[in-house]
């Protein structure tokens, strides 16, 4: 990006990130047949944060549901991961038996910060998620959301070099997924930040402390201990939300993390996820 481009693109970010959560909100009246009004507010909303939490006045939902949704909004090609059902959706709650009960998503564990689909190879990049509350926990479950190309502008107005670090092919790996049966998913390794050729920003990020390699030079190093400090503040571009029944977040594959929960007897935080190689809101 051009110098005086990128200050273009720079100025507009900022200016229009919001100082409140409220400004992420859309209304609208459920998941079925998105009306052409509601698509366009959500649509707007993406497009200047990356992500939208959207509320829904029907709180009836399914995996179709889901599916339709994203359809709706130019979603259409699902990520079909190990986890996923057929229909590349996902139920996000705690997982007593099967291949779920592997991976923390599927636990009332903590969830450190990341990216979905970090481990993909880049012919199945992750460009958006949609996550559908049906229902919340007794208490937990918050996830905090950042828009990664605030993360960019952070980064490059520290030190121009860190974004150089997190651009090389040999950044970040993510060793080889070995099941009993061996290998499920093959070594991944490649840039944080890459780019569409529209000129979207890509981000693949995890904060995972194990099974994860970085490129061990001193600038790399560096980059990655800022991106820390960016991701713990209190003050700063860190969204916090606790999706309610009804709701739920549609984004461009935002950096996001979720605290650890407890199900109340009886009842069980249960979510849709549908992850998907489309980009959302460029419409």
């Amino acid at each position: 990006m051009r110098h005086t481009s990128y200050e273009k693109w720079r100025k507009s970010r900022l200016d229009n990130y919001p100082c409140g959560v409220e400004k992420l909100r859309v209304d609208i009246a459920g998941l079925h047949n998105l009306s052409g009004a509601e698509r366009a507010s959500i649509s707007a909303v993406v497009r200047q944060f990356n992500m939208c939490i959207y509320r829904c006045r029907d709180t009836e939902s399914d995996r179709l549901a889901v599916r339709e949704f994203a359809s709706a909004l130019g979603l259409n090609r699902p990520d079909l991961h190990l986890c996923a059902n057929d229909d590349g959706v996902s139920e996000l709650c705690v997982a007593h038996e099967g291949v779920r009960t592997e991976y923390v998503p599927y636990s009332n564990r903590a969830l450190s910060w990341h990216t979905d689909g970090y481990y993909n190879a880049p012919s199945h990049r992750v460009r958006s998620v949609v996550l559908h509350c049906a229902a919340d926990a007794a208490s937990g479950g918050e996830n905090a959301l950042l828009d990664p190309d605030i993360v960019y502008i952070r980064l490059r107005d520290e030190d121009p070099r860190f974004i150089t670090a997190f651009e090389h092919p040999r950044c970040m790996t993510i060793p080889a997924n070995e099941g009993p049966q061996g290998e499920i998913r093959p070594e991944v390794t490649g840039p944080v930040f890459s780019y569409e050729k529209e000129g979207h920003i890509h981000m693949r990020y995890s904060a995972r402390k194990k099974n994860i390699r970085w490129r061990g030079d001193a600038l790399t190093h560096a980059a990655r201990e800022f991106l820390s400090s960016i991701l713990a503040e209190t003050g700063g571009p860190v969204f916090h939300y606790r999706l309610k029944p009804g709701e739920g977040l549609i984004s461009n594959n935002v950096l996001h993390n979720r605290t650890a929960f407890e199900d109340a007897a009886g009842s069980r935080r249960f979510l849709y996820r549908a992850r998907f190689f489309d980009r959302t809101g460029t419409g």
